[in-house]
């Protein structure tokens, strides 16, 4: 069975990645699966970081790799808070959910509804057996509503603070086949899967 190395360790994303290759009969492993310690993302977009880390551990492994990164991109305050994610309000990753969900709300305070546009974005590549490369992006649109959510998802602060208008709810309140069909993870991959589809299983 052909092994495809899933650049993560969060064992939430991996279920994702599982979700969407189901069908192809590849052994997927993770970081965690064989000791790999986390690539420093020294990147200034996404897709500088994705490709960072897909080329890291493709060489590393010798594994076909993909990787991804990503975040939430509000309009009004110039894409922020991008790719400084969970380092956004102090500089460093100590902060818990709940200071980052109540900072985001605290920056937007006073600013009407028209300009509360953001999105998840994010870059997805794909490393095959040859070393080449294969990028998609893939974005979720929504805006920042005046008051967060009281729902917070653990390790996802930012998405009681995307209000989803198709569903009129923010994403962390969104069901498991809602958040599937706007998530930027699953719609990225979708893009990506006749790649992996042709490179891995000669489909």
């Amino acid at each position: 069975m052909q092994k495809l190395l899933i650049a993560t360790s969060n064992a939430g994303k991996v279920a994702q990645y599982r979700k969407g290759l189901e069908d192809l009969g590849l052994e997927l492993v993770s970081l965690k699966d064989l000791g790999f310690s986390p690539v420093e993302e020294t990147g200034s977009t996404f897709e500088e970081n994705a490709l960072l880390k897909a080329r890291a551990y493709f060489n590393q492994s010798g594994l076909p790799c993909i990787a991804d990164d990503g975040g939430l991109e509000i309009d009004f305050l110039g894409g922020k808070p991008g790719i400084t994610s969970r380092r956004w309000k102090t500089g460093d990753e100590q902060v818990t959910d709940q200071e980052l969900v109540e900072f985001t709300i605290e920056q937007m305070r006073g600013v009407p509804v028209e300009k509360r546009t953001a999105r998840f974005s994010m870059a997805m590549t794909f490393v095959d057996a040859d070393g080449k490369e294969h990028v998609a992006h893939a974005s979720t649109e929504g805006y920042v509503p005046l008051q967060a959510s009281n729902t917070i998802l653990p390790h996802l602060p930012f998405d009681s603070v995307l209000f989803i208008p198709q569903f009129g709810k923010t994403r962390s309140e969104l069901t498991q086949e809602q958040y599937e069909s706007i998530s930027q993870r699953f719609l990225a991959l979708k893009k990506l899967k006749p790649i992996i589809a042709e490179a891995l299983c000669g489909n």
